[in-house]
């Protein structure tokens, strides 16, 4: 009985993981203040003017940096699901969509946290931190990790391709999710926040049922 109830938790939980993701990134993109800004190539002064004194855009990121738990748990379901040939569909796009959440959780954590604490300092001490704010957003050191993030999209992307040929959910779904990550790299690529925005929402049209079906029990 206890294991079962266990099985339920982690069912249900699992199935709250597909609405935790979109909800949260959903906000973040929304808390930008520029959002129909189809500019490419922001200037690093001007990225920093925007998360200044920002609370709405610190808290939309605070909530991606929360939504890396769930996002994981999504990219490991998936990987459970694949059996057979899709396997390693499975498998290797897992694997790569683990490291870009991972690069997520790092981006946030510098750009979102680590910008919240020195909004807290008066602006003659904000000004004086600009140089390092700067090697913040230019991802100096080790936060080259960063650079890792592509590898989210591509990764459930081939986890899509893989739940696609192995029919492991509706086949629309995947083509959904497979054009949502689409979208996303995109938006990484060219680092425009409305085309991330509009591919949130057309990942959330495929995961929101998934998430559904799992917590009533009706996905393995």
């Amino acid at each position: 009985m206890t294991n079962q109830k266990v099985e339920t938790a982690k069912r249900i939980g699992t199935g709250l993981a597909f609405f935790l993701y979109p909800l949260s990134a959903f906000i973040a993109f929304i808390a930008h203040p520029n959002l129909l800004s189809l500019e490419v190539g922001v200037a690093v002064s001007d990225k920093v003017a925007e998360f200044h004194n920002n609370t709405f855009m610190h808290f939309g990121h605070f909530l991606m940096v929360l939504s890396v738990p769930p996002l994981t748990m999504v990219i490991v379901k998936f990987m459970s699901m694949l059996k057979g040939r899709g396997a390693w569909w499975g498998f290797i796009g897992g694997v790569m969509a683990l490291y870009g959440a991972l690069a997520l959780a790092v981006q946030k954590t510098a750009l979102c946290l680590v910008m919240s604490a020195f909004d807290t300092l008066p602006e003659a001490v904000y000004v004086q931190l600009m140089p390092a704010i700067e090697a913040l957003f230019n991802l100096k050191g080790y936060l080259a990790i960063v650079y890792l993030l592509p590898l989210l999209p591509i990764g459930v992307l081939i986890q899509s391709v893989g739940l696609y040929r192995a029919n492991a959910i509706p086949r629309w779904q995947s083509v959904v999710i497979i054009v949502a990550m689409l979208g996303m790299g995109v938006s990484a690529a060219v680092d425009i926040d409305l085309f991330g925005l509009v591919a949130t929402l057309i990942l959330a049209i495929s995961w929101f049922p998934l998430g559904f079906q799992l917590i009533k029990g009706n996905l393995e």
